[in-house]
């Protein structure tokens, strides 16, 4: 992302301080949509602002924030579009809308379209939304390390998680836990109206492997929930699949989600097709179809237009 120096000021916390950096980023799209359902053929438009803020002591420690310009919501503990660090030879901790440590370890697949229509190709971590989260991260080798801590009503949610990056290679594992009465996350199945959350204390494994060859790039995602105090679980499983030659990626995934025990039989799968066209300068073309197939009635979305980073 192209970036360009906005303003500089100087931190006058204590003598000694090294100059800030604020700098500004930002994207825009523009095109049309046909989302599940039967309203038909829209037009879909969306502009964001990023302020980047950065310093250094004299000690060497690392500092910073960022936030977008579309973020609402804010009080003492509920964040949105905003992060906080400092980081130096111990590793990095930010507070603010941050991912979880799972989340961070492990990551998504790819997804397509223009808007990523309704981001399907995603699994559901259920750590690191809506309440200001704390991320701390640490990386030696090839090996980071991950650990995130997420007080919600008194109870104690957190979440571990590691990755190793070997020439093309990536392996990386998660765990996530909720205690009683915490709503922290919202996994997308709610997105479809099944929710698989509700309200018990629940944990989350996570498991990813990514590798490249040559031109194409797979990444495997797989996620084991539970919940506590009744016998429920959901299997969920994401695939995707990039092809990169020149300006052009064509992209394909596959997700699902299994219910097991009480929520047997709530199965979903997902598919997505799309494609992206480098314009050069920050612009690009970008079409994708999605479907869903969840109950009785399939649905499917496509969208196309131009994206633009600046």
């Amino acid at each position: 992302m192209k970036q360009f120096l906005a303003s500089s000021a100087i931190l006058a916390l204590t003598a000694g301080f090294a100059a800030a950096e604020v700098k500004i980023s930002g994207s825009a799209r523009m095109g049309l949509i046909d989302d599940y359902g039967d309203v038909g053929v829209l037009m879909t438009s969306r502009v964001r602002v990023t302020f980047d803020m950065s310093g250094e002591t004299d000690t060497g420690l690392s500092f910073g924030a960022s936030v977008r310009a579309d973020q609402s919501g804010q009080g003492n503990t509920a964040n949105d579009d905003s992060t906080v660090y400092i980081s130096g030879a111990f590793g990095k901790l930010s507070m603010g809308d941050v991912d979880g440590a799972a989340a961070a370890a492990v990551g998504q697949v790819s997804g397509v379209g223009l808007t990523g229509l309704g981001d399907y190709n995603e699994i559901a971590y259920i750590l690191g939304e809506e309440d200001t989260s704390a991320l701390y991260e640490y990386s030696t080798g090839g090996f980071a390390f991950y650990l995130s801590a997420q007080p919600n009503g008194g109870n104690s949610n957190y979440g571990l998680g590691a990755s190793y990056t070997v020439g093309d290679y990536k392996f990386a594992i998660g765990y996530e836990s909720v205690e009683d009465d915490s709503t922290p996350g919202s996994a997308w199945p709610d997105k479809i109206g099944f929710s698989p959350f509700w309200g018990n204390g629940a944990t989350q494994v996570v498991l990813g492997a990514d590798a490249t060859f040559g031109p194409v790039t797979g990444k495997l995602r797989f996620a084991r929930y539970s919940e506590d105090n009744i016998d429920a679980g959901l299997d969920q499983t994401a695939l995707s699949v990039d092809y990169a030659v020149d300006a052009l990626t064509l992209t394909a995934f596959y997700s699902n989600f299994r219910g097991t025990d009480a929520y047997e039989g709530d199965d979903a799968d997902f598919y997505g097709l799309g494609a992206s066209y480098d314009l050069g300068g920050g612009a690009s073309v970008a079409a994708g179809y999605s479907r869903i197939d969840y109950g009785a009635d399939p649905t499917s979305a496509v969208d196309l237009g131009l994206s633009f980073k600046f």
